[in-house]
């Protein structure tokens, strides 16, 4: 009798310690309250949907008993619209259109909540026209179709206020929203004379068209854009060798980051950032730019007053940036 009691006892402290062995070794896995996460990206002629797959794929493959998907659509504002409503866990959104949501300015009609967890990528915006329409500058815009992106993209916003810096009110020409593969396919055809794309380069809609059409990237007075614009967007050029263009193709240079519900669970979030660049070849393997990926340091948020993840700043804290 006294055996069979020894032995119970010692199995009994040998399953606790199993038990407390393994919720030290994966003390996320009981703490997620969101089984399922739905990443908020764009049309799949960009960056944001190809490197939100590989995302959901990376964490699906080393985040148990949480199912990751990526979820097509119209793009940054639309991500931070479905973020307020809880549709999604995740969206990708640039930075600015974030600065506005944050701030309550149009084209929200709300502060969101929000909080910040790493850059994904650098995205351009570009004007895009072919060659031979004769188009060189956005000061030719006036009276011609434009293409400013699905409804909800980022292009909305940052297309027509580089199109208001340069003179041309809205009733000054014809705007559509068509994604991105759209608004290649529709130039090709003569349909639209001119599309703002939004994403990292190079960008797979406009190499699509590249190939099929000689095209220009119209310039721009970054000055003038800068002067009317309430965030300090920087600008540059795209390389002509990248798109066969006849010379270097001016750019709005903004940054693409990962924005993510208040309430996901630290522990997950950590975790999230953590297989993300432990598996930076596979984002590159999704998108030329996904080896862009980098941490925010508190110097970096506190700039464009941006809140954080608890998460995030405990990753950032860990690889040094905070």
């Amino acid at each position: 009798m006294a055996l069979r009691k020894t032995i119970s006892l010692r199995l009994g402290v040998l399953a606790l310690g199993v038990a407390l062995l393994l919720a030290a070794a994966t003390p996320a896995v009981f703490a997620y309250s969101f089984p399922f996460v739905t990443i908020g990206t764009a049309s799949p002629a960009g960056a944001y949907y190809p490197i939100g797959v590989a995302m959901a794929d990376i964490w699906n493959r080393s985040i148990p008993r949480v199912r990751f998907s990526a979820r097509e659509t119209g793009g940054g504002v639309a991500n931070l619209n479905l973020l307020a409503g809880g549709e999604i866990e995740v969206g990708i959104a640039n930075e600015n259109i974030a600065y506005d949501a944050l701030k309550g300015h149009a084209p929200f009609n709300r502060s969101i909540d929000l909080v910040g967890g790493w850059v994904m990528n650098q995205s351009m915006g570009v004007f895009v026209a072919l060659r031979d329409s004769g188009l060189r500058s956005v000061e030719d815009l006036r009276g011609r179709r434009i293409s400013l992106g699905s409804p909800g993209s980022s292009a909305n916003v940052l297309g027509q206020l580089i199109l208001e810096a340069h003179g041309l009110t809205p009733d000054e020409y014809n705007v559509v929203y068509l994604g991105w593969q759209e608004s290649a396919d529709a130039l090709n055809d003569g349909l639209i004379d001119a599309a703002f794309m939004v994403g990292g380069q190079p960008f797979p809609a406009i190499e699509s068209l590249a190939l099929r059409n000689p095209i220009t990237l119209l310039s721009f007075d970054g000055d003038r854009f800068r002067a009317v614009s309430s965030y300090p967007y920087a600008t540059g050029t795209i390389p002509a060798e990248m798109y066969d263009l006849e010379e270097d193709g001016d750019a709005v240079i903004v940054r693409s980051i990962i924005y993510l519900r208040p309430d996901l669970p630290e522990d997950l979030v950590y975790e999230m950032m953590k297989q993300v660049f432990a598996n930076i070849p596979a984002l590159k393997a999704a998108h030329p730019s996904g080896d862009q990926a980098a941490v925010l340091s508190q110097a970096e948020a506190e700039a464009i007053e941006l809140p954080m993840h608890p998460g995030a700043i405990r990753y950032a804290n860990e690889v040094g940036e905070w």
